[in-house]
């Protein structure tokens, strides 16, 4: 699950399965690469003209059995946030299997949160 902390200063991902949490507590801190593991978009509002998406820096740290995103500026109110995210992923749903569309990529977790 992802959504915002209690006062919407970060982002909180839980429900990390326990293989990707012990990976997490074994090279979030050591290896810059994990760091990378979560992707926080600003998304433009619906009369923002420019209609881009802009990157929204943070770092990422564990608290207790959370991964913690923590951006380098404080959420704007009234904006939203695209987070993409590969932890819990998979190839596709046993629905997917039997209709044939697993496709090629392992399929991101994804979450608007509006603030």
């Amino acid at each position: 699950m992802i959504d915002f902390s209690v006062d919407s200063s970060a982002i909180v991902i839980t429900n990390i399965t326990p293989s990707g949490l012990l990976q997490l507590k074994n090279h979030l801190e050591t290896d810059s690469a994990y760091q990378k593991l979560v992707t926080v978009l600003q998304t433009p509002t619906d009369n923002d003209s420019t209609g881009m998406e802009i990157n929204w820096p943070g770092k990422l740290f564990l608290k207790k059995d959370q991964l913690v995103f923590s951006p380098d500026t404080p959420f704007a109110k009234g904006k939203s946030y695209l987070v993409e995210t590969i932890l819990n992923s998979r190839f596709a749903s046993a629905k997917e299997i039997l209709k044939s569309e697993v496709g090629h990529a392992v399929k991101s977790q994804q979450q608007i949160l509006k603030r």
